[in-house]
């Protein structure tokens, strides 16, 4: 029998609970997206937009560079987001009279009535994914998730 390498990765501290983890959480949200697609595509409207959104709903105008930071949505993914959802007359852009680079993006009408569909949807499909558990188990699992994103952003 051979000895491991010395530069090896060592296995997880605790192996029960580390290796599923992200198989785990990427199934879940996948299952969330495509719950919420099936309700939303024949709108117009496909979940990668919820995020943007709502941001511009809650901010009323914004700049693709702040959306991108808000939503964690990589700049050229935003710039591709963001230029489907013109074309489907979600958002409307306007370039800044100080700076032509520079535009704000805000919602029309149309996207804050998808927003509403979206929203309601979204609802829907929570629902079904928390069904049978308790509010103290919901809070526990966001607290949890909250903590591993921290730590994670963190470098730890």
């Amino acid at each position: 029998m051979s000895k491991p390498r010395a530069d090896a990765p060592k296995p997880a501290a605790n192996p029960v609970r580390a290796p599923g983890l992200g198989f785990v959480v990427s199934t879940l949200s996948r299952r969330i997206v495509w719950g919420l697609a099936k309700k939303t595509a024949a709108h117009g409207v496909m979940p990668a937009q919820y995020p943007v959104l709502r941001c511009l709903n809650e901010l009323q105008v914004s700049t693709q560079i702040e959306l991108s930071r808000l939503c964690g949505i990589e700049q050229p993914s935003m710039a591709v987001t963001l230029n489907r959802m013109e074309k489907s007359g979600l958002i409307a852009r306007k370039t800044d009279d100080k700076d032509a680079r520079r535009k704000f993006v805000t919602l029309t009408p149309h996207g804050e009535a998808m927003l509403k569909l979206m929203t309601l949807h979204a609802h829907t499909v929570y629902e079904q994914a928390i069904e049978g558990l308790s509010d103290e188990e919901i809070q526990s699992f966001l607290r949890v998730c909250a903590r591993m994103t921290q730590n994670l952003e963190n470098g730890r």
